[in-house]
């Protein structure tokens, strides 16, 4: 009796192990440069700040660069976030650019308008203005409206009730964190009616500019006392409101006598619409 032939003995397959997958490193350069650039994108269109928006966008683009190639190569991740932070810092350096080259524009066509409007104002013979050839001390070449009388000044009719040419005491009695002035404190105390069709603010509006006979200008703005009735707390005033306030300057003692006193609107490039008041 014969038997089958076995089948020679085969070894169990062994599974073949997968190859081995390196594992992407972290997106930190990418990240950074999308941040950056997406910041500097927010504020490429801010005046001044824009160009701390540059930086940010040059920054953004030099990290951005060597992200994008890592993560093409395989080594690291953040393929998007790379080529988001360099279309937003490439994005806002043309946006600064742009927003730069506008404002400078705008400038210089402001500065052209003051240069036509201070050249419409000079004589057409070429010859200095009455006001200017005025010496120091003399009357100015225009109208001086006595104490007590009111005047049209911009959208106010403008009184100046009273005017004390050493108000050192006055001043410094008015609050105790004034300080001595560094020439002379003049106080001036005007009662304003609004005759705008909207809304006013007499004190923000309206300064008082001292002509001092040393052929210097000394505003308002230039006074840092609080004063008792302080033109900076007067109220919003409606179409016929009135109120009475009061504003300071600090001029030289030797500039007073023979000085002037002018009231203008706060915001003007018209020599025009100063209004001189005269002085006790």
């Amino acid at each position: 009796m014969s038997h089958p032939t076995q089948a020679p003995y085969q070894q169990p397959y062994a599974p073949v192990p997968p190859p081995y997958a390196p594992q992407k490193k972290g997106a930190g350069l990418a990240v950074a440069s999308m941040v950056l650039g997406i910041i500097a994108l927010l504020l490429s269109w801010v005046p001044i700040v824009n160009n701390a928006a540059a930086v940010l966008a040059v920054v953004g683009l030099a990290l951005g660069i060597p992200a994008l190639l890592r993560a093409r190569r395989g080594t690291h991740s953040g393929m998007g976030m790379a080529v988001t932070g360099l279309v937003t810092s490439l994005v806002a350096i043309v946006v600064v650019l742009l927003t730069q080259a506008f404002y400078a524009s705008v400038i210089d066509e402001v500065e052209r308008s003051m240069d036509e409007e201070l050249s419409s104002l000079a004589p057409a013979d070429g010859s200095t203005s009455q006001l200017a050839e005025t010496a120091p001390g003399e009357a100015p070449a225009t109208d001086v409206v006595p104490l007590g009388v009111p005047a049209q000044v911009g959208d106010y009719l403008v009184t100046v009730d009273a005017v004390e040419l050493d108000a050192d005491e006055s001043v410094l009695a008015a609050d105790d964190y004034n300080e001595p002035a560094t020439g002379q404190y003049v106080l001036t105390q005007l009662t304003v009616t609004y005759t705008g069709s909207t809304e006013g603010m007499p004190g923000f509006d309206l300064t008082t500019v001292f002509h001092g006979s040393d052929a210097r200008q000394y505003s308002d703005a230039e006074c840092m006392a609080f004063l008792a009735d302080d033109a900076m707390d007067a109220p919003t005033l409606n179409p016929g409101g009135s109120d009475t306030f009061q504003f300071c300057m600090d001029v030289p003692p030797t500039a007073v006598a023979g000085g002037q006193l002018s009231v203008e609107p706060t915001v003007s490039f018209d020599s025009s619409d100063r209004v001189f008041y005269a002085l006790p």
